[in-house]
């Protein structure tokens, strides 16, 4: 969906909940709209539960597809007890009592997503993103371990080890730093509790267990 670069700040934002608690979200201009009658087609009309003012979940009623657990504690957190909603739900904007539904404003999208942590928390489950390769990700320094390839200016570097800084030389930035040493030599700080971005199919193996983030292949 293209931006509006005359109010790059206006977006509008969707997500979809799958049974298997695999979540995609797409973002694009206020004015963008979804066909509910036509992703949530079936042999029974799809339903509307009103979460919140500018925050809507709709499924299919008559779906045999797995119980959607994290979608129905979502609607019995909102005060629809017993939902047992199936398959997968679409979260959007106000439909207006219309088969078409624009996107929830940011602000709607970062409230609705605070209450599925909350829920998940609870649950003790993670919910599963589509990462492409060439998107960029979030890793934490904590993620590397001795192995894993470190992608700086373009070029990869084998981790062989993390030491301390020599006595009388601490980092000044934070105390806690200490040095990775690579197989070629290079060296470079290493911050526990900092963060850096890289491509989704550079991050090291630890990214993907500890965010339960799912990589998808290059072609789709």
């Amino acid at each position: 969906m293209p931006f509006d670069l005359d109010n790059p700040f206006e977006i509008s934002c969707f997500s979809v909940l799958h049974p298997d608690r695999l979540v995609h979200e797409s973002v694009g201009k206020p004015d963008v709209t979804l066909n509910l009658a036509e992703v949530l087609a079936g042999p029974a009309p799809y339903a509307t539960l009103v979460l919140a003012d500018g925050i809507e979940l709709h499924h299919q009623p008559a779906s045999t597809e797995p119980v959607n657990t994290v979608a129905a504690a979502l609607a019995d957190r909102s005060g629809y007890d017993g939902s047992g909603i199936r398959g997968v739900v679409h979260l959007t904007g106000s439909s207006g009592d219309t088969d078409h539904a624009v996107g929830m404003t940011d602000g709607d999208f970062m409230s609705l997503y605070e209450l599925l942590a909350s829920i998940c928390n609870v649950m003790g489950v993670r919910l599963w993103r589509k990462i492409r390769p060439a998107d960029l990700v979030t890793i934490r320094y904590t993620d590397l371990a001795t192995g894993d390839l470190f992608w700086f200016g373009g070029t990869s570097h084998r981790l062989m080890q993390v030491k301390d800084f020599p006595a009388g030389q601490e980092n000044k930035l934070s105390p806690d730093a200490k040095v990775m040493v690579f197989d070629d030599g290079e060296e470079f700080n290493w911050y526990p509790d900092s963060s850096f971005h890289d491509r989704a199919d550079r991050a090291p193996s630890g990214y993907w267990q500890r965010t339960g983030n799912q990589l998808l292949p290059a072609d789709v």
